[in-house]
């Protein structure tokens, strides 16, 4: 965490793309750890989620309390459940539109997770 605030980190699904999900699970994990929040620009699968908390989990110590998570998944609706189809079908590709935002749970709180929104608030601790 810096100085002056919270560290917010907006990620395109090309830059998350370029490498497998362990790899991603990873670097999410390393800038979550430095108390930054990233915001994806995908949504994640319930797999890709248990597997966040597990690994969050598994690195928890008095430096690190894990991590919070939400997203907005506008799945649910036609239009993208077609795009879906087409991706999945035709291209061969895993269509993800959506939000996933991923902090440390010392910075994040206070969450309020609705269908079409998300808010939080960030907060700074003072340690000293």
């Amino acid at each position: 965490m810096g100085e002056d605030g919270v560290t917010i980190e907006f990620l395109s699904k090309e830059k998350l793309e370029t490498d497998g999900f362990d790899e991603k699970l990873d670097f999410v994990l390393e800038k979550v750890k430095d108390d930054a929040v990233l915001v994806l620009s995908e949504a994640w699968t319930p797999k890709e989620k248990r597997e966040l908390i597990q690994a969050s989990m598994e690195q928890i110590d008095d430096d690190f309390p894990g991590v919070e998570f939400m997203g907005l998944d506008p799945s649910d609706n036609r239009l993208e459940r077609a795009k879906s189809f087409v991706f999945d079908t035709v291209l061969g590709q895993d269509y993800r539109s959506g939000l996933t935002i991923v902090g440390n749970s010392r910075v994040m709180e206070k969450m309020k997770e609705e269908k079409h929104s998300i808010s939080f608030l960030a907060k700074l601790e003072d340690d000293e």
